[in-house]
């Protein structure tokens, strides 16, 4: 597949900011970017950078949830509940172990969390927990588990689905009396899981991808076992990406020289395009981006333990749109049909807007424009701040 051509980040990016710490969650939706840092942090700005509100937290930011008017973020041990218009904390609540994952109804009535303990010396995790609360940050139960859930698909009733890692595997569905759990198709521990769809994704360490509807496993053939573990995934109406780390010369590895393999299927599971890396970098994140120039975009990021490359490609051709590279490692990756927001480990944060970004990318300025432009750019950023 063809490079595709490298540019520079700030002169493409909506709006740029930097945190004191490393971004460690991003939340979008279509009226705010909301970033969690490793201090504790939490960011609010609305889509044209404005900065709505900051509030402190006691450790790393892991997770988001939005529903009604409130915030839920899990944070180091502890359960945080924020009023969404102002970032003022209306309730916390401390967990057992490191927290995980969090999840809520729409109304925000019902709020789903996990925390888990992992041992050093084993390089596993023991033991996790699953706490359910009301709107009010009461309690209502918690249950423990010998694994570890990786994703949380949340009903509008409050009932929810959990796949599992080792040792039993398969997933736990979630409700009010307790955790009723369930086999999988296959045995093997859960990876990862999207909920993009009208169904949920798992993403398996064997490779396969498990579809499931409602607490059911979906008979269907569109979910092709990949020749490795599954490490991200994204599932949107255009189909699915799915991000795998193969060992050398494993099947569908090309010619056996890559580290993983990024793919793209259309909804009903034809494989349209796929990239590879070399030998020491892996795949970490995958999602659809904002429209480019009448494209669905996706965008691929990879690691080397020196230097992000994120790639983006059209969907569903898969042509090369362009390569960014930083000198920092892309935490978390978050995007729709119009913006998509990247934050790195170095503390900054960046918005894109599609259609900005085809204007910029449609504009083949020589250098002294682009130096002109990162001028002003900076210049600008420094008034905003």
């Amino acid at each position: 597949m063809e490079e595709a051509p490298l540019r520079n980040l700030r002169e493409l990016a909506w709006f740029e900011r930097n945190l004191d710490a490393g971004v460690s969650a991003l939340h979008l939706d279509d009226h705010r970017l909301i970033a969690g840092d490793w201090d504790g942090g939490i960011h609010c700005w609305d889509l044209d950078g404005e900065h709505l509100w900051h509030a402190q937290t006691n450790n790393r930011v892991s997770d988001f949830a939005l529903g009604g008017d409130r915030l839920f973020a899990v944070c180091g041990r502890d359960i945080v509940c924020l009023n969404i218009a102002s970032g003022e904390i209306c309730w916390d609540a401390e967990l057992e172990g490191s927290s995980d994952l969090v999840a809520c109804t729409p109304d925000g009535s019902t709020i789903l969390a996990t925390s888990s303990v992992f041992d050093l010396e084993m390089n596993d995790f023991l033991e996790s927990t699953f706490w359910r609360f009301n709107t009010d940050g009461d309690l209502i139960r918690q249950d423990s588990l010998d694994e570890r859930p990786w994703s949380i698909e949340m009903r509008n009733d409050g009932v929810a689905f959990l796949p599992l890692g080792r040792p039993r595997c398969g997933m736990v569905r979630a409700e009010v009396d307790g955790l009723h759990h369930t086999p999988l198709p296959t045995d093997s521990p859960a990876t990862c899981g999207f909920s993009g769809q009208s169904h949920m994704v798992i993403g398996h360490a064997d490779g396969t991808l498990t579809a499931i509807d409602d607490g059911m496993v979906m008979d269907d053939d569109t979910y092709t076992n990949q020749p490795g573990p599954i490490e991200s995934i994204s599932a949107t109406e255009p189909g699915f990406l799915v991000a795998i780390s193969i060992e050398p010369g494993a099947e569908g590895s090309g010619f056996g020289a890559a580290e993983g393999l990024a793919r793209a299927y259309d909804q009903k599971g034809v494989l349209l395009w796929q990239m590879e890396t070399s030998l020491g970098r892996n795949f970490e994140h995958i999602v659809y981006g904002p429209v480019i120039n009448n494209n669905t975009s996706a965008w691929i990021s990879s690691w080397d333990n020196q230097i992000s490359v994120i790639e983006i490609r059209t969907i569903p051709e898969g042509d090369p749109v362009m390569r960014i590279e930083m000198e920092s490692r892309a935490n978390s990756i978050v995007g729709n049909s119009a913006y998509l927001a990247i934050g790195f480990d170095d503390g900054a944060v960046y918005l894109l807007q599609g259609d900005l970004l085809t204007r910029r990318l449609e504009t083949e300025g020589d250098s002294e424009t682009g130096e002109h432009r990162s001028s002003m750019a900076d210049k600008l950023r420094r008034l905003r701040s």
